[in-house]
């Protein structure tokens, strides 16, 4: 009986230990299952991985920032920049799905704006922002934060005075005058002061001896209506509805420069051209024509913006261009013929832009 229970105990510890080594196997050989598969895994998301950044260089695009919001600084409110600036926020939008807004700002100030990180889109005339990039001009440092995107329009540079005043005839006649330039930080007024300094005016100088009012557009146009200034300057569109209809009541009349200062003017403001206004372009009161000066207004942007984002802007802003004609007219408008416009072939465009200008075959 006793040798009986033993051999039953034996047979009973053996299968006991057998099952305990077949579990300790199959444990085994499933945890190297799991773990080979967690390897091949992985090497499926780094090829995966890679094979994306294949594509992307290949594509040629580049990472970037892309914005939850976007502004465009333009000029000041009420100005023909700020209602472009508008147009422009509102493509945007369309084109991104980014909320996209105006703000105020102006042409001098705006690559400051771009590239201290305040902002991603601003308007510039295109010499100037080339001047910004450089660090010349009015920049104590190179602004290499900043790309162009697309010329839109020229614009010329005007100075008015009432058509009654036979005390202003020419540039020279204003050393003496009540004027305003417009807003330190526009374009505009680094423009009109260049003009002055050509014709002999050093608005800090003693060659000055008349008064300087730093105004917006529409209340420098409203005082000279109203007769508190003798002159104002700006970038502005000849068929400005309130310059035309000052042309009605009282009478206002466009002051040319002197031909021979042209070439001193350009060279203290880049990207300006001569321009010669014919006789009536303005009204029909305007018997002789006009010489002076104009710019080109770009739209600039900040170099770490995605590529993607900006190359659906431009070409929103291109294939939408009779849109923005409203605000500057179509005869001015160089999107179409010349989307990169007074933009030195220096002056980097953003690959973004590139792309777009690649694929219709402005830039090769």
């Amino acid at each position: 009986m006793k040798r009986i229970l033993a051999v039953l105990l034996a047979i009973t510890l053996t299968g006991s230990l057998t099952a305990c080594g077949t579990g300790k196997k199959e444990e085994t050989k499933a945890g190297q299952e799991t773990k080979a598969a967690q390897e091949v895994k992985t090497e499926s998301k780094d090829e995966t991985s890679a094979a994306q950044e294949e594509a992307a260089a290949s594509d040629g695009q580049t990472e970037g920032i892309v914005p939850d919001y976007l502004e465009f600084f333009s000029g000041s409110q009420g100005g023909s920049w700020y209602q472009v600036g508008s147009q422009l926020a509102a493509l945007a939008q369309e084109a991104t799905g980014i909320t996209s807004k105006v703000a105020a700002g102006g042409g001098s100030a705006n690559p400051d704006t771009l590239q201290n990180g305040e902002g991603y889109f601003g308007l510039v005339y295109s010499g100037v922002g080339y001047q910004a990039y450089l660090g010349e001009g009015d920049y104590t440092e190179p602004h290499s934060n900043l790309n162009a995107v697309i010329s839109m329009y020229s614009m010329p540079f005007l100075i008015v005075a009432l058509s009654g005043d036979e005390s202003v005839n020419s540039v020279y006649d204003l050393s003496d005058k009540n004027l305003s330039l417009g807003k330190a930080g526009q374009t505009g007024y680094t423009i009109a002061q260049a003009v002055l300094k050509a014709h002999g005016i050093d608005l800090e100088g003693e060659s000055f001896t008349g008064m300087n009012s730093f105004l917006g557009d529409s209340e420098r146009m409203d005082m000279l209506r109203d007769r508190q200034l003798d002159a104002i300057t700006g970038l502005l569109p000849l068929d400005n509805s309130t310059l035309q209809s000052m042309s009605m009541t009282p009478g206002i009349k466009l002051i040319s420069m002197d031909e021979n200062v042209i070439n001193e003017i350009q060279a203290n403001v880049p990207g300006l051209e001569k321009i010669t206004i014919a006789p009536h372009s303005f009204d029909e009161n305007q018997e002789e024509e006009i010489v002076t000066v104009a710019a080109i207004t770009s739209l600039y942007c900040r170099d770490d913006l995605d590529e993607e984002t900006v190359y659906k802007i431009t070409k929103a802003i291109y294939e939408n261009a009779s849109s923005l004609y409203q605000y500057f007219g179509e005869e001015n408008s160089v999107i179409l013929n010349n989307p990169l416009s007074g933009i030195d072939e220096k002056m980097p465009v953003h690959p973004g832009a590139e792309r777009f200008y690649r694929e219709i075959g402005i830039i090769k």
